[in-house]
């Protein structure tokens, strides 16, 4: 043995293992001597020193491992030690872990059709292991491993690579779907689908493209229309492509941007209506247009201008509206009327003073006429020395008006006829029957009597006639002008049973 890995082989000698001759039971002439024993006998020892002793006294060269070429099957196998076959066992067992890893690897890959899309890493990683098979042949089973584990290692890879590859596919692929590639994109989701039969976005991607060549024409039209200024028709082209491919992003795009340039166009449209509007005084129709301007845009503060200068004139022309009519009112003395009007004027916006100085002045004439109205409706009333009192202080509150209108000076007038009236005595004729005797309220006792007449002023009055035996009766009248000249008859007529 040397100190390199080159052996010189042991050829087995040329026996014949059967034979035709009888043996030779003769003994060799080499047999006969004592010498011959003697030096067999010391060869014998010296080999026993070598194999048992020497092995223990001597470190063996730490060498390389012993490979054994198999190839040649007439060879002889060389003897090899314990631990050698230990180690090269161990190595066999590794290698065969790492080709089954390999063999698993290949299976998946070719289910996923690794030819169409990693052929190259593919067939380089089969290569490797061949070679692993060929170092396993010659029992060369480290070298063996390390071919196979760089071949698990590019199989490994192709598997690592399969999510990139994909994602670069799809996006190859819609990449040519954008640019109207119809073929590039039909090959790239193939390539997808021979990797992923199930994947969702390759199938898609194989639908769009097969209306590709529908829906470039539609595009093309639709961009040729929004350059004309024709957005209803560039719509309604972009809406038909989307129809077809609603994933297209050109389509979804343009439709978008029409969408945006009709709404500003009706945005635009609804301002120049409401400020129209507003110059000719149309505030109902101004309001509207705003109204819809902001349904476009909420946030636009130009419509927020515009609608709050329409609600700041209608407000200003209510207003003065208001005042005006309250004023006309006033002119005519109708001063209930003007009140509600100045009040309707202050509930708009009440810092306008104007309507508050009306409201003032309408609020008292509208009380002063209701005070008259009170004495003129019921002037017996006036019969009472507190009521007649405070028809005189309405008087003179009437009378204190200055410029007074026709139906305030009408109305002084009557008041005053009604005051001299109240307080003008009437003469009353009453009759009784002498038996009777009677009473008149705020007067006093009138006694019996058959004939009287009495000075009244004019006013209600109460007269209780009562008789012995005879059950009380009661009289109610009135003493006006009109009706002076008829008698009151107070009688007890009714006996007691």
């Amino acid at each position: 043995m040397t100190g390199s890995n080159d052996f010189e082989p042991i050829k087995p000698a040329d026996l014949p293992l059967t034979s035709n001759t009888p043996p030779v039971s003769e003994p060799l002439p080499w047999q006969q001597r004592r010498s011959t024993w003697a030096v067999l006998v010391a060869c014998i020892l010296l080999a026993l020193v070598v194999i048992f002793v020497l092995p223990s006294l001597v470190k063996p060269p730490e060498l390389p491992p012993v490979l054994i070429d198999t190839g040649t099957q007439n060879a002889a196998a060389l003897a090899e030690s314990p631990f050698r076959d230990a180690q090269l066992a161990s190595a066999r067992r590794a290698a065969q872990d790492v080709l089954a890893k390999i063999l698993e690897k290949k299976a998946f890959l070719e289910r996923n059709n690794v030819l169409l899309w990693g052929d190259e890493a593919f067939q380089q990683a089969l290569k490797k292991a061949t070679e692993g098979d060929a170092s396993y042949r010659k029992r060369e089973f480290d070298n063996a491993q390390t071919r196979y584990q760089q071949a698990l290692d590019l199989l490994q890879g192709l598997e690592t690579a399969m999510p990139g590859i994909l994602s670069e596919a799809i996006s190859a692929g819609n990449g040519a779907l954008e640019s109207g590639d119809a073929a590039t994109a039909r090959e790239q989701f193939q390539r997808v689908l021979a990797m992923a039969p199930d994947n969702g976005a390759a199938q898609a991607g194989i639908a769009r493209a097969a209306v590709l060549d529908q829906v470039t024409p539609l595009l093309d039209q639709a961009n040729l229309a929004v350059q004309d200024n024709q957005l209803d028709e560039a719509r309604t082209l972009f809406k038909q492509a989307l129809a077809l491919d609603s994933a297209h992003p050109a389509a979804r795009s343009g439709l978008q941007q029409v969408e945006m340039r009709l709404k500003d166009k009706a945005f635009n449209d609804a301002m120049s209506r409401g400020f129209s509007a507003l110059e000719n005084n149309q505030l109902n129709s101004a309001k509207t247009a705003f109204n819809d301007a902001l349904q476009l845009q909420p946030d636009s503060q130009a419509a927020r201008t515009g609608l709050a200068q329409a609600a700041s004139t209608a407000t200003r022309q209510t207003i003065q509206s208001l005042l005006q009519r309250a004023a006309g009112q006033e002119t005519h003395e109708q001063w209930h009327q003007a009140r509600d009007n100045y009040a309707l004027a202050l509930a708009t916006d009440g810092s306008v003073m104007e309507a508050r100085l009306g409201q003032l002045r309408s609020s008292a004439r509208a009380d002063l006429d209701d005070r008259i109205a009170r004495v003129l409706d019921d002037p017996l009333r006036l019969a009472s020395t507190e009521v007649l009192k405070q028809a005189r202080q309405v008087l003179a509150d009437a009378r204190g008006i200055k410029a007074p209108g026709p139906k305030l000076r009408e109305q002084i007038v009557r008041l005053e006829q009604v005051l001299n009236t109240a307080v003008t005595p009437l003469t009353v004729e009453m009759l009784s029957d002498n038996d009777t005797r009677v009473t008149l309220y705020k007067i006093g006792e009138l006694g019996q009597f058959n004939r009287k007449q009495l000075s009244l002023v004019p006013g209600n009055y109460v007269a209780v006639g009562s008789r012995p035996g005879y059950r009380d009766v009661r009289v109610e009248f009135q003493v006006t002008t009109s009706n002076r000249e008829k008698p009151v008859i107070v009688v007890c007529t009714e006996p007691v049973s």
